[in-house]
């Protein structure tokens, strides 16, 4: 084995999280976000586990995605570096820096706005799956639990950039402010924002700074 960091990506299909998620457009996400996460996952030149809902075990999530941790460790390898796909400001320099914190740390986080993290390295002494299925998953205290246990437990972590998720609808409202973002995913979430029956004066907003320039960009793929 040439290296003792492997990524797992723990994502369900595109059809299946659009619908779980009930987000407009979604499914157009989703697929531009697992063609992304491939070319990031490459790039780092990690080796990489994809565990769907078809490999996915467990009753609920948390023992799914712990047992996902826990499979990658039994395949020998010392540290997991955990990543989903519905945070389109994940970058390869978001994984790189997790594996180097990793080497001074028992385990890091890349928190999200909404209280629980969108990346997730840990090393294998430090993962305990009974003790991790304590917290309260998929609620906005997740994140400031762990790590109060964590503190508590006098156990080294590390946190790295916070990023916006996409959970819902209005979470596009959001990322269509970072100015930075991919012009084709800009695209989507437009199109996720358009189809959405919010009427806050935040879509106006982004209809008036940001369709304008998809339409005054060559090469605009305006009639996909």
């Amino acid at each position: 084995m040439k290296t003792k960091t492997a990524i797992l990506i723990f994502a369900n299909s595109a059809p299946l999280d659009a619908k779980r998620k009930c987000i407009k457009n979604g499914k157009e996400f989703f697929n531009f976000q697992h063609r992304n996460l491939l070319e990031l996952v490459k790039e780092s030149e990690l080796p990489y586990f994809w565990i769907d809902e078809n490999r996915q075990v467990g009753e609920d999530f948390e023992n799914r995605y712990l047992n996902a941790i826990q499979h990658i460790f039994d395949q020998g390898y010392q540290q997991v570096i955990s990543i989903g796909n519905d945070t389109p400001g994940l970058k390869l320099n978001h994984i790189l820096k997790a594996s180097e914190l990793l080497e001074n740390n028992s385990m890091c986080f890349g928190p999200s706005k909404d209280g629980g993290f969108y990346l997730w390295g840990l090393r294998k002494e430090a993962f305990e799956k009974k003790s991790f299925l304590n917290f309260k998953w998929n609620t906005k205290d997740l994140l400031p639990e762990i790590l109060s246990e964590l503190i508590y437990n006098t156990i080294q972590f590390a946190c790295i950039e916070t990023l916006i998720d996409l959970d819902c609808n209005e979470d596009a409202f959001f990322l269509l402010q970072n100015k930075s973002i991919d012009f084709q995913l800009k695209y989507i979430l437009l199109k996720i924002v358009r189809k959405s029956n919010n009427p806050s004066g935040l879509f106006q907003f982004i209809i008036e700074t940001q369709l304008t320039s998809l339409y005054y960009n060559k090469g605009s793929p305006l009639s996909a």
